[in-house]
């Protein structure tokens, strides 16, 4: 085996890789580093055999600490492996710290996309020198909608409740469209803005969504959605394509005509699409890793629990630290800096992502 530094010639390679995963996942993506790469800087590491076949992947984001010549690297729903065997992971993260000792790595942060209930990979995260953080910046548990069935059978399995709003937004005329433009992404925005107003959370610049819009419809990875009542817009969905997940990866709505249920179909028409893409789940990407009343997205778990009943819990934030005192003074900094943010904006000093 031997670590290699994949480059953009073989980011077909890479993808086909990461979608045959149990799990893929779009932040694996070779593109998804691009993405990033207005604030990080991609790098992709593969451990190959000696055929050149890839074995194992990861997408690892690099952020230099200011004015320290530190940086801290992110692996964000990573590594993927393409089984789970002490040897390779053994080796691979070995090799990682090697790859972080010459970039002057304080830490690596990970968070794969493998089901909580998987003990023996635990284990092995653990021997090889990871351990866990209940810090996320993922969410750590999801709702995934298996598409496959007949729309009539996907129906009858949401919640009645929301059956009933997805007949009552289509009896009183909402309109779904596709929006697939620059235009559409200033449709978005506009509502998500207005969102984040009316729920007190951070959200990123404009800027971002053309640059993730820009970056990943070229190649037929993400899905604009509106919906509007009288040429109105009042909802709207950015759904991310990857390794036949379609992922509601961020969603806006007005502050009119909510009475509607423009919610509801929007979501319902996005599922019709991804199964015309012959798509084969739905992630509604984000719930409470333990929910209960009070819990900041309460509401939002019960809307998405009306489509699906299952819920997927992932293993949540692991990470190594390979410079102590240094990581012990950037985790204070960040963690210090990150409330007084989340409160200046919201008024609260917790964020959704708690356990």
């Amino acid at each position: 085996m031997r670590l290699a530094e994949i480059n953009s010639n073989q980011k077909e390679q890479w993808n086909r890789f990461v979608a045959s995963a149990a799990n893929p996942s779009f932040a694996q993506s070779f593109q998804w580093g691009t993405v990033k790469s207005g604030t990080w800087k991609p790098f992709y590491l593969a451990v190959c055999d000696d055929e050149g076949v890839m074995l194992a992947t990861a997408l690892l984001l690099k952020r230099r600490l200011p004015y320290t010549g530190q940086s801290v690297l992110y692996c964000p729903r990573g590594p993927v492996f393409k089984r789970y065997d002490n040897t390779l992971i053994h080796y691979f993260f070995t090799a990682l710290t090697e790859f972080a000792k010459t970039h002057r790595a304080i830490l690596l942060k990970c968070d794969p996309e493998i089901p909580e209930s998987s003990e023996s990979v635990l284990q092995q995260l653990s021997d090889s020198g990871l351990r866990y953080n209940p810090e996320n910046i993922q969410p750590r548990a999801t709702i995934i909608l298996n598409i496959e069935s007949s729309e009539e059978a996907l129906l009858k399995s949401f919640h009645h409740k929301t059956r009933y709003n997805i007949r009552l937004a289509e009896k009183k005329g909402i309109e779904v469209r596709m929006q697939n433009t620059a235009a559409g992404v200033d449709v978005f925005y506009d509502l998500f803005r207005t969102t984040a107003e009316r729920d007190r959370f951070l959200i990123l610049q404009k800027s971002y969504f053309h640059h993730l819009w820009q970056t990943l419809y070229p190649e037929g990875l993400c899905a604009l959605f509106t919906a509007h009542y009288e040429d109105r817009p009042l909802a709207a969905v950015f759904q991310i394509i990857f390794g036949g997940t379609m992922t509601y990866l961020y969603g806006a709505s007005s502050n009119e005509w909510r009475h509607l249920m423009p919610n509801h179909l929007i979501h319902w028409r996005a599922i019709q699409w991804a199964k015309t893409m012959h798509l084969k789940r739905y992630d509604l990407w984000g719930i409470p890793s333990r929910p209960h009343e009070g819990h900041p997205m309460w509401g939002v778990y019960r809307f998405k629990k009306g489509f699906c009943d299952e819920e997927t819990r992932w293993i949540g934030m692991y990470e190594a630290v390979y410079k102590p005192v240094w990581n012990r003074l950037f985790t204070a900094g960040a963690r210090a800096f990150k409330k007084t943010a989340r409160f200046i904006r919201t008024g609260s000093l917790r964020t959704p992502l708690e356990e």
